[in-house]
């Protein structure tokens, strides 16, 4: 049969009809395989110009305009895409400010569910820092605002009243029992803030001897104080004496006074013809209101600003994922474009149909050829008939050939499995095959070929548990050895604070001996007997007690000193101001100290200032104290053991710059300032020595202008205080 088919395509090819044929079916073959190549493209540019709404099947005169299209379009597309970058960016910056006022609002509530006022924000948080300092309780020092409320009766003129006692509300009423502690505390520390307070002494109301008359349109008749308070009197009268104003209904009434008049719609009169009207957001919202002694009003409305504000959060976030989609799209549809300019660059890309024409005008020359030719018809008629028996028997063959391979590998994997279960056999004791098939009669089902896949499925189950078995192991171990490690070589800030913690530890077991965890345990218990915690805060309470109060009272000795250096040169100045020094220009001599510490003097405050500790803020942790101890007192301490460099920054006279200064008596000019004696005559030194010298002779003997002028007094001045000037 292959004999036969080798002569049929030989007398095929010596025939010249043939040879046309064969080259006629060559050049469909070739433009078949070029028209595939140009559907496929034309394919592909329909769908981009579906996508983007042009011509999708075009001829070539469309396709040009498709082209000039597309370019014009990307870049309105490119403008509209910045146009959409700055509205996203608004939107952004939109949807960040009102989270912002979100977490505000919701801090703000926080606050007032703690503090039971209408008062929040960074002067109710040094409220608390004070009342923590001097052990006071938020009744013992209020808020004024905490004893007010606007009178429900009243509420139209709350926005009024709000504004008028707004900064009154927020100053402290501290009573004489705390007032030296909170002086100490907010001189001595940065409050970074602002804070006001009155001082409490006992008060009498003179209410009914000065026989007040309080119009039913005045500000305290649209008020309530808080019942049975203490502060109640001495609020009333300052009330009265000073935020008293006239609630007026009508512009004509508010001419009518010359001070102290407020309208609902907020315009003010205070005194000395001052009018004020502050319409801004935060005055006028309710948020800020800040009187009374319940806020479960300002809670609630604080409440509702937060719904409205996450509404309006939402709604912006909805915009800027709506922009972010049409960027998306707009960004698509410019690779689109892009696509489409620059993959398709000729028509002849994607121009199948003239392939397609050219292909059917062959299939005719070669169906012409075919029917003049019937020598030819027959032998390609007969070629084909053998070729179909050929392909017919190789057929066959190589199904047989697929038998015969799947049965010898079969045979093969029957005698390997027959070999490998002897040989387990033989290593086993004796079995009783009759007990195990009962025990597992499901296996009597199971085909040959499938026995080894059975069992290697239990195997994989059983090796799955002790894997799981062994993981939980290995965890529990890596666990362990890592606190084992953290515990036998801590981090370096631990072991320069206890410094004996590496010998402490070291005769315990090693990380890799997991086995004796025990002795950690035996470790733990052993500290927990000894209660160092105790220790630790008794030490802390010393601290507390003895050294944190030696500072303070160091610090308070030199701001001592220093207003006593001040109010000296206060006492001179007013003895030198009553003696002429220069009797032909009319003038006086006045002292000034200004404070121009040395490089030393400077560390030393500094080192004072840290020694000076924070309670508050060393309180935030257990260690707080000690390590304020450690890092500034014992510092300051070492150097204040060098005698000759205490010496130099201890003396506070040295701490200033002085300098004398010459005024007119007539109109308090000065003329003159003298900083040192070198420019002067002998005269003039002795001139100005001597009338300070004067000055001082007085302040010391204590002569004043209503004092003992006529007194005498004798005083000799040696050779060597003439060389000290």
């Amino acid at each position: 049969m292959e004999e036969q088919i080798i002569q049929l395509n030989v007398a095929i090819a010596n025939d010249k009809v043939s040879q046309q044929l064969a080259e006629l079916v060559r050049q469909m073959e070739e433009l078949s395989r070029e028209r595939v190549k140009r559907s496929d493209k034309a394919k592909a540019y329909e769908s981009l110009a579906q996508g983007l709404r042009c011509t999708a099947q075009p001829s070539q005169e469309e396709f040009d305009e498709n082209r000039s299209w597309a370019q014009q379009e990307s870049l309105k597309q490119q403008e509209a895409l910045d146009a959409l970058a700055e509205e996203l960016r608004k939107a952004k910056n939109a949807e960040e400010l009102l989270k912002a006022l979100i977490e505000e609002d919701i801090k703000r509530i926080r606050e007032l569910e703690q503090n039971k006022n209408n008062i929040a924000g960074r002067v109710s948080e040094i409220r608390n820092e004070i009342l923590e300092a001097v052990g006071a309780t938020p009744a013992e020092i209020p808020f004024v605002g905490e004893l007010i409320r606007v009178k429900a009766s009243e509420r139209e003129w709350e926005a009024s009243i709000e504004r008028i006692l707004h900064n009154f509300a927020l100053r402290l009423i501290v009573p004489e029992k705390y007032y030296r502690a909170v002086n100490e505390y907010v001189n001595s520390h940065n409050l970074n803030g602002r804070i006001v307070y009155h001082r409490y002494e006992d008060f009498t109301s003179l209410k009914a001897m000065e026989q007040w008359e309080v119009a039913d349109n005045e500000l305290l008749q649209k008020i309530e104080l808080k019942p049975d308070h203490p502060n109640g009197e001495w609020l009333e009268h300052e009330i009265y004496q000073r935020y008293n104003y006239a609630c007026v209904e009508s512009l004509d009434d508010f001419n009518r006074y010359k001070e102290k008049a407020v309208t609902q719609e907020g315009l003010v009169k205070s005194v000395g013809n001052k009018h004020e009207k502050d319409d801004r957001k935060e005055s006028r919202s309710r948020d800020h209101y800040v009187l009374g002694w319940d806020n479960k009003d300002k809670m609630a409305f604080l409440r509702q600003e937060v719904h409205r504000l996450q509404e309006e959060q939402q709604t912006m976030l909805h915009q800027v994922h709506a922009v972010e989609q049409q960027q998306r799209e707009g960004q698509q549809r410019i690779t689109r474009l892009s696509e489409l300019l620059n993959r398709f660059e000729e028509f002849a890309l994607i121009d199948w149909a003239s392939c397609a024409q050219t292909i059917q005008d062959l299939m005719q020359q070669k169906k012409q050829l075919e029917e003049t030719d019937n020598k030819a018809k027959t032998l390609r008629e007969e070629l084909e008939r053998q070729q179909e028996k050929k392909n017919l028997l190789e057929k066959e063959a190589d199904e047989i050939k697929v038998d015969i391979h799947d049965l010898e590998r079969e045979q093969t994997q029957l005698a390997q499995l027959y070999e490998g279960n002897l040989k387990a056999l033989q290593t086993m004791a004796i079995v009783n095959k009759l007990y195990f098939e009962q025990q597992h009669p499901e296996l009597l089902e199971v085909p040959l070929l499938q026995l080894e896949s059975k069992r290697s499925g239990s195997q994989a189950e059983t090796n799955t548990l002790l894997k799981r078995k062994e993981g939980v192991r290995n965890k529990l171990a890596l666990e362990a050895n890592e606190l084992v490690n953290a515990f036998k070589r801590p981090s370096k800030e631990l072991t320069d604070k206890y410094k004996d913690w590496i010998s402490d530890v070291s005769s315990l077991p090693s990380a890799d001996s997991t086995d004796l965890i025990e002795a950690y345990q035996t470790y733990y218990n052993r500290l927990l007997e000894e209660d160092l915690v105790a220790y630790q805060k008794a030490f802390n309470e010393y601290l507390h007690e003895n050294i944190y109060t030696n500072v303070n009272l160091y610090k308070i000795f030199f701001d001592k000193w220093e207003d006593e250096i001040r109010k000296a040169i206060e006492q001179l100045n007013a003895s030198l101001k009553g003696i002429v020094f220069n009797k032909d220009q009319g003038t006086y001599i006045q002292l000034t100290a200004v404070k121009k510490p040395s490089a030393e003097v400077k560390d030393f405050l500094r080192l004072l200032l840290e020694a000076n500790p924070n309670l508050h803020e060393v309180g935030t942790t257990i260690d707080g104290r000690q390590r304020h101890f450690e890092d500034h007192i014992e510092p300051f301490m070492a150097k204040l053991e060098d005698e000759a460099w205490r010496s130099k920054v201890t003396d506070v006279r040295t701490w200033f710059s002085y300098r004398a200064e010459e005024f007119y008596q007539a109109t308090g000019q000065r003329c003159k300032t003298y900083e040192s004696m070198g420019q002067l005559s002998g005269g003039e030194k002795a001139q100005l020595t001597y009338t300070i010298l004067g000055s001082a002779i007085a302040y010391q003997f204590g002569f004043t202008q209503c004092g003992l002028e006529s007194s005498f007094r004798f005083i000799a001045i040696d050779e060597a205080f003439k060389a000290q000037r």
